[in-house]
């Protein structure tokens, strides 16, 4: 029995629409996943710096100070933090930034 043409046509496009869902879905999926990390360590950073004042009475000097004496621990390839010490009875500053991730060429 001989397939139409059409018919043929019909099911290399419903493929590959399938295809492209797939893969969109698959990267919305990623999205949530690497905003729902950003939030968690926004809240760890928030927890740590209210911590410190709260216990010590002044805000930590720097980043290295939160890792050394609150156990900050984050994915230094992932993320960068800004902090910027304005004074020890001053709220830090403080952003996230997430790193670009590694292009399949480089």
């Amino acid at each position: 029995m001989k397939k139409k043409p059409y018919a043929m046509i019909l099911s290399v496009v419903c493929m590959t629409a399938l295809l492209f869902f797939f893969v969109k879905a698959m990267d919305h999926i990623g999205s949530a996943n690497d905003a729902e990390q950003a939030e968690i360590l926004e809240q760890a950073l928030t927890r740590s710096i209210t911590a410190c004042y709260a216990l010590e009475g002044a805000y930590p000097p720097d980043i290295a100070y939160l890792k050394e004496h609150y156990g900050l621990t984050y994915d230094t390839d992932e993320y960068f933090i800004d902090y910027q010490y304005i004074g020890s009875n001053l709220r830090p500053d403080v952003t996230i930034i997430k790193k670009d991730a590694k292009l399949w060429y480089d």
